[in-house]
């Protein structure tokens, strides 16, 4: 479940700052509360409380003795809880150059969706769209932009109305992006050693390269690969950006926020993307399953647009229904 983790918090869905998708039946309710009250009692008894139970709680402090900043800077905004908004809120006095708040609903990753009007972060008539992408070329943005066309994605500011990608733009300009299909998985590394390989051979840095993928196994597979290859290649840990002289290997989640100018994405095959363990089947809770679906879709966008010069995008056997769908 999606709440911050303590039996207080759920008595406030509905108005915490969540967008309600499907209603919970009245006799699942009790289900709820119970297992909720359970795993925080139990938490509480080893001395542990979870990471969003400490937003609340530091939000509730602020409240009670009053903001400490006068001016806070959020970025990546479409992925916070409304737990973190509450703090954020909390943390600085409302007034009008209060929250700079900065986010792109076409990368949200996590099921957070909030209503920041919810939360009490006031934001219409104040909020401007930024279409000019200054990260990818024309191409690699046009050709990223194609998984999520027709598609709708709740703004940040209202989530009544939706945004879009048309309009979008960017001033530079390359090659198109690249596609492989193999028959094998060892054929699909074989000939992402041979992209890699190009790259270096271009002139690329090895820090300037990055591979990833949405499976950890399929990033151990393609550091081992890379390195048999003489390739220096190394998983991205923690926060770490990677290394100047390697070429940085990582899940699509580790690669948000990141940037280098030749991206390989592996591994897009029908039996991954979407994962079927992130997907809500749509027999349980269809308007769950749609943004479960969205999220992965996202995903994919994201670790596309990871590339500035030169993308390259690879599966083997069946290509995951978000190529096909893009007419890849």
């Amino acid at each position: 479940m999606t709440a911050s983790g303590s039996a207080a918090a759920i008595s406030k869905l509905g108005d915490d700052g969540f967008l309600a998708r499907s209603a919970l039946p009245v006799a699942r309710r009790r289900v709820v509360w119970d297992t909720v009250r359970e795993f925080t009692a139990r938490l509480a008894a080893d001395g542990l409380r979870t990471y969003l139970d400490t937003c609340a709680e530091a939000a509730d402090l602020l409240e009670a003795e009053g903001p400490r900043y006068r001016h806070v800077v959020v970025d990546e905004a479409q992925d916070l809880h409304p737990a973190q908004w509450r703090l954020l809120r909390a943390a600085v006095p409302e007034r009008p150059d209060d929250l700079f708040i900065a986010g792109d609903p076409h990368q949200r990753i996590y099921d957070s969706k909030v209503s920041l009007k919810a939360v009490g972060i006031k934001v219409t008539g104040r909020s401007t769209k930024m279409r000019k992408n200054y990260r990818s070329t024309h191409e690699i943005l046009s050709w990223a932009t194609g998984l999520l066309i027709g598609r709708p994605f709740a703004e940040l500011a209202d989530d009544s109305r939706n945004d879009t990608l048309l309009g979008y733009r960017s001033t530079l300009h390359g090659s198109r992006p690249e596609t492989y299909g193999a028959t094998a998985e060892d054929a699909e590394l074989d000939a992402l050693v041979a992209r890699v390989r190009g790259w270096l051979d271009g002139g690329v840095a090895p820090g300037e390269i990055g591979v990833c993928a949405r499976l950890n196994r399929t990033c151990e597979r393609v550091v081992e690969r890379l390195k048999a290859a003489g390739v220096p290649g190394a998983r991205l840990k923690g926060a770490s950006t990677g290394r100047a002289d390697k070429v940085s290997v990582g899940t699509m989640h580790a690669f948000k926020g990141l940037e280098y100018r030749c991206v390989a994405v592996v591994g897009l095959r029908d039996e991954v993307l979407p994962f079927p363990k992130a997907v809500t089947p749509v027999e349980v809770d269809r308007l769950q399953h749609e943004a479960d679906l969205a999220a992965e879709r996202c995903l994919v966008f994201v670790a596309c647009t990871r590339a500035r010069d030169g993308l390259y995008v690879s599966w083997w056997g069946e290509p995951s229904e978000f190529l096909v769908g893009a007419g890849v």
